[in-house]
Formats: C-alpha cells, structure tokens, sequence
C-alpha cells in the first residue's frame, strides 16, 4: 500500500471514529452524525467527499492535526507524529530479537532513551501549544492555513458535479495529554484524561472564527500517541449555529488557571541521561530530570491568585481547569469564601488559609490528598 493510500485510510479511520464517538453522545452529536450521513470517500483537496443520499449534496471534509507537542518553526509540526513514527521504527527494528528473549543492551539502552525524550517534549509542552497548533493548521502565520483553500477546495468540487449542493468542513485531530490539570465544569471536579482537551478560551475563538467559512467542524479528541478516538464533537456552523451546537456538546470557553499555560511548567533544556538495570523480573530505569527548579514563593502566589479566580468563576458557574496547585488552594478556601459579596481576590484567599484553624487546614489537606493520591497528579 501507497503513503497516499496509507494516509487517505488513515484520515477515513478519523472520520468514521469520529461519527461513532459522537453518535454515542447522542443529543446534539447524534443528530449532527445522522445529518453528515453519506457514502464518504477519498479525495485530493479537501480529503474526504461525502455524498448524501440522493446525489444531490456534496460535503467535502478537510482533515488536518492539531498538537500539543510541537516544534517552534513556522509550521508548528507535530512532534509526538514524530516520536510516534520513531517509536514504531524501534520496534520493528527490535521486534524479532523481543520474541526471541535477546534483546542487546543498545535496545534496552534506546528504549530509555526514548522514554526521557518523551518526558523532555511533555516537561516543554504548554496549554497554549495546542492553540498555536490549532492557528498554524487553520490560518497559518504566512496565509496558508487550511481557512484560505476553501474556494479552491469548491471549486475542485465543482469539478466533479457543477449542480451539487457544497458544503464544506474541517475535521481536526487534537491529540493532548493534560492530565496534570483538573476540570471544574461547575458540577464536579475531574482529572483531565489523555486525549481529553477542555477548549481554551484561544482555541475556542480560532474555532469560532473559522466557523463563518465552513458549514462543519469535526472535533476528534485523541491521546498523544496513536490514533484512536476517545472523543468527538460535530458542531453545526451554518447560519451562526456553531456556539449553540458546540454548547449543545459541552464545547465551551474554558479559562486556564496556573503556570504550565503560556509556557512551560518544568522546561528542560536537555535530555536527561539514562541508567538502567535488567534484572530477572524486569528492566529498571532511572531517568534524570533536568527540569528547572520552580521557586517556592512564585509557585505560592501563582497558586493563591489563581484560586481566587477559581472562585469568582466557580460563583457564576462557569468552568474552568486548574493546575494542581490552583486546585488545592481552591479546595481549601471556597467553603469559606463562597458567601463573600463581590469578587474574591488573592488577598481574601491567603486570609482565609492563612486565618483557618491548624488542625483543619492540616484535616482538609489529609482529605484532599487521599481523594487524589500522588499517583494520580
């Protein structure tokens, strides 16, 4: 099989994941499935064409990827499609020697390797790649995002069938882990999931802004590695219904509190070095951090901020995700502070730690760690 034939498979697989995922949603998600019903198959610009029943309507579907991980050139590239690539290659490299229980040290020595290089590209990963991602395949920082091939994509279209009813689409595959952050969606309080991607406030106004050219946008949620769908959104853009149909689907503005959005919580500047140990039950490996050490007081002030922001928008019951930091000084102060008339500030939070009682602060801290053990943050 050909890369194109491998590629538009691929892209085919997103699509259909994409509408089961939805579809099992039901609500808004699943009548938005029934209304992209259709043969689909693989085109050249956009990718996907879908025919209605009937003959009559054509949507043609562009698919591109959105990343969490990615370079800092123009383009943005993806580099977890990188290490996913690279990680495939050492395996078939490896694979035969695996089966036949004589791996060399250079494999178990390249398997380390490619576990630190994961942890450097996550410790220099932020919240705000993701949107930086999501411009550079819409927009693009030189004019050539996916939004301005629309009429040629028409017009390829056009080609085809000069009588068809057109419409138009992007299906974009957000591939993320944020599980270091917490999500407060105004009724409860979770970690957020590999793969799972709470639309920042940025994202959601480039989605938005690209909503008034096409009449779809496919939202699949997926892992950073491999290829899988854990979750989608079809959002209806015609006729100004893309914040209702998003709304519909629990797409909204998520507002980001901590450090870890604009830049990086725990940069490395280098790879950390590789010790490991085969021993008869396993292999061992000790992988050094070369993460900067945050200072104590920015992290206590960034906490104690963000909280109060946490509260005044936990009070209008908008959602927000929060750092593990963020989250634990919120947890400690909101019962306190949820009756105070008008805004929360900083100050209003360090006074109500600061003034609470030792043996409950210490209780309240107990309890929160046993809810959310260190294993899962």
């Amino acid at each position: 099989m050909s890369h194109k034939e491998n590629q538009e498979k691929a892209e085919l697989s997103i699509y259909e994941q994409s509408l089961k995922a939805a579809r099992a949603k039901g609500g808004e998600a699943r009548r938005n499935v029934a209304r992209l019903s259709g043969d689909a198959r693989p085109f050249d610009r956009p990718d996907i064409l879908i025919t209605a029943e009937g003959g009559n309507r054509i949507i043609g579907i562009e698919h591109f990827r959105v990343d969490h991980h990615i370079g800092k050139g123009k383009k943005a590239e993806s580099k977890s499609a990188r290490f996913s690539s690279d990680a495939e290659r050492f395996r078939k490299q490896h694979e035969d020697a695996a089966c036949r229980d004589a791996l060399a040290e250079e494999a178990y020595r390249g398997f380390g390797d490619l576990i630190s290089r994961a942890i450097r590209e996550q410790s220099n990963a932020c919240v705000d790649d993701i949107r930086t991602s999501l411009d550079a395949g819409l927009f693009g920082k030189d004019g050539r995002g996916h939004a301005f091939k629309l009429d040629a994509y028409r017009e390829n279209i056009t080609q085809i069938d000069a009588n068809a009813d057109i419409r138009l689409g992007f299906l974009i595959e957000i591939h993320t882990d944020l599980r270091q952050w917490f999500l407060n969606d105004g009724f409860k309080e979770t970690k957020v999931s590999p793969g799972q991607f709470p639309i920042s406030c940025e994202a959601y106004e480039l989605l938005k802004k690209a909503s008034a050219q096409v009449d779809w946008i496919l939202l699949a949620f997926c892992p950073l590695y491999g290829d899988e769908v854990r979750d989608a959104a079809i959002i209806r853009c015609c006729n100004g219904m893309f914040e209702t149909s998003a709304a519909r689907q629990g797409i909204v503005q998520t507002p980001y509190l901590g450090l870890g959005k604009e830049t990086p919580f725990g940069r490395q500047d280098r790879q950390g070095e590789v010790e490991f140990g085969v021993g008869n039950d396993g292999v061992d490996y000790l992988i050094e951090n070369t993460s900067g050490q945050m200072e104590a007081i920015e992290l206590f002030n960034n906490a104690i901020s963000g909280a109060a922001e946490a509260l005044n928008l936990a009070r209008k019951g908008k959602p927000f995700a929060a750092t593990t930091s963020v989250q634990l000084a919120y947890d400690i102060a909101k019962d306190s502070l949820k009756h105070k008339n008008g805004n929360v500030g900083p100050q209003d939070v360090l006074k109500s730690i600061g003034g609470m009682d030792p043996s409950e602060k210490t209780a309240r801290m107990q309890n929160w760690r046993k809810r959310w053990p260190a294993d899962s943050v």
